[in-house]
């Protein structure tokens, strides 16, 4: 069941990933680009007020967008209040019990997203991706087992971007939340992330329109720390007929070794594995826990490659805390063309 959890905080890390980064910028070098700008028409229905600062010389970023990104993550859990059964009616808590020696998981997420700016320094965007986890996973309950599960889940989400610069120097606070759905979970899961950036730009004389931002920041994950569902054992073990057999000795030693008054309170759980290391029909078990990471914090790092008012290049790394992850992405801008909101307004 450990797996379902990975893939649920792995993809919101890589979808926080990806702000866009506003192209705000003032600097004497491009007074002549910026003249140009001031005087040239501004086609888009958004962003609100986008083309009274394009008549300010503001070099604005085409207000819709589609990106399609690709990330990579390794990450760890603290789970607990563990409880688990063979009847969803009758679940017992397992915490003095249970104890993960280790779980490691790794997973692969491919988002895409669609975005627009409401005002010039203010995005929103929605979201959906597909994400595949395999996780290794080292667990007594209360026999030795050490195995891999992998998993798929889709997930849904929104977010907004506050983004501005004054010269060379760019800024970008990022809001996600998203609801990631895994068959084995009852209720989709949800997590919030918070992240901030500031970066450098460098312009390239010969192509005003064309930039790379180098950026550097903190990122915070919540996540909703309630998971319950069910599992085919045999699925998330599998391990061999021979492993079932050690297993099953070494439940039956530990089970023989409790007092009278344990011996009641684990009975069902000890019935329900031995039932299954002991026979090939399927069986299903039933759980409930609190998942939390161990850092909830981390750093980031990232270029942002404008290659033209179209098309841009993002990576992203995060690391220290309890994940480490690597993010690519391109992103396509475009606009609606009509009558620019509020553009008479006087400022």
């Amino acid at each position: 069941m450990k797996k379902y959890i990975y893939t649920i905080l792995f993809n919101l890390i890589i979808i926080s990933g990806f702000s866009q980064v506003s192209n705000l910028s003032i600097d004497d070098t491009y007074e002549s680009y910026r003249d140009s700008i001031s005087k040239s028409d501004y086609p888009w229905h958004l962003p609100i007020m986008g083309g009274k600062l394009r008549e300010l010389g503001f070099d604005l970023p085409y207000p819709n967008g589609v990106m399609l990104t690709y990330g990579h993550s390794s990450q760890n859990l603290i789970l607990n209040e563990l409880e688990v059964g063979f009847n969803p009616d009758n679940l017992v808590n397992v915490d003095g019990l249970a104890r993960f020696e280790s779980i490691k998981a790794n997973v692969n997420a491919v988002v895409a997203k669609y975005d627009f700016y409401l005002l010039p320094f203010i995005n929103f965007f929605a979201l959906a991706g597909h994400i595949e986890s395999t996780t290794n996973v080292h667990l007594r309950l209360p026999i030795d087992i050490q195995f891999q599960t992998q998993n798929a889940g889709t997930t849904l989400g929104w977010g907004t971007v506050v983004a501005g610069g004054i010269g060379p120097m760019v800024m970008a606070g990022n809001f996600v939340q998203t609801w990631t759905f895994v068959p084995s979970l009852e209720k989709p899961s949800s997590t919030i992330v918070i992240d901030g950036r500031v970066g450098y730009m460098h312009r390239f004389k010969r192509h005003p329109d064309r930039n790379i931002v180098f950026l550097v920041g903190t990122q915070y994950l919540g996540l909703n720390p309630q998971s319950e569902g069910k599992a085919d054992l045999e699925k998330l073990a599998g391990i061999t007929p021979e492993k079932k057999e050690q297993a099953s000795e070494q439940l039956d030693a530990w089970y023989g070794d409790l007092n009278d008054a344990q011996q009641e309170v684990f009975g069902g759980i000890y019935e329900g594995l031995s039932g299954w290391l002991n026979s090939p029909e399927p069986v299903s078990i039933y759980y409930s826990f609190q998942k939390r990471l161990y850092y909830p914090m981390s750093m980031t790092t990232g270029v942002n490659f404008q290659l033209s008012h179209r098309f841009q290049f993002n990576g992203i790394y995060t690391f220290l805390g309890s994940r480490e992850q690597i993010v690519f992405g391109v992103n396509y801008r475009f606009g609606f063309k009509g009558k620019n909101l509020l553009r008479g307004m006087t400022l």
